[in-house]
């Protein structure tokens, strides 16, 4: 049997400003069930490191995350600008977050944050010889510290919950195999 899109009968767009992006579809289902509203968000793409300095220890962040209302220990991560390729926007979100370079960029993989309700992709990259060249250059509206840890302990804070950003998890799995370090 194969599976059938579903058909969009009507979208209207609820929310679009820089924060977000928001359409309500009505759908009709392969068994004739409408779904109305069925919510999509349409956030532009993502991207996101598993930086390594010279010493093969892993770049975390940590910041405030308000929708969690936590202080989040994470990846080097941000939003692509307009046009902007993911390379080119993983770059400058790694220098604006922390002020570091890598000698070594390379995409691991792209994946979708949650295809049952966002548009968009998240691009995982690699970087080896990461090193701090000048001072971060935060929004108005951020505050984050970093540090390079070993990934032993990067994995031992996500066995005990203390690093719990899914897409960052999905990123070590990404930067692990791209390594070899699991097949």
């Amino acid at each position: 049997m194969a599976i059938t899109p579903w058909k969009v009968l009507s979208s209207r767009r609820l929310i679009d400003d820089r924060w977000m992006s928001l359409r309500a579809d009505r759908c009709e289902g392969p068994r004739g069930v409408v779904l109305d509203p069925y919510y999509v968000q349409q956030p532009p793409d993502w991207v996101q490191v598993v930086a390594f300095d010279p010493d093969d220890r892993v770049l975390i962040l940590r910041q405030y995350r308000h929708g969690a209302g936590v202080i989040s220990t994470e990846l080097p991560c941000g939003t692509l600008e307009p046009g902007e390729r993911p390379i080119d926007g993983m770059r400058r979100e790694l220098l604006e977050e922390t002020g570091c370079v890598a000698s070594s960029l390379v995409l691991a993989g792209s994946l979708s944050p949650n295809p049952a309700r966002y548009t968009n992709r998240v691009h995982t990259f690699v970087a080896t010889g990461t090193l701090q060249v000048q001072a971060q250059h935060l929004d108005p509206t951020e505050e984050a510290e970093f540090t390079f840890m070993p990934l032993a302990e990067v994995l031992g804070l996500v066995d005990s919950g203390g690093f719990l950003q899914a897409l960052h998890v999905a990123a070590l799995f990404l930067a692990l195999r791209h390594r070899g370090a699991i097949t």
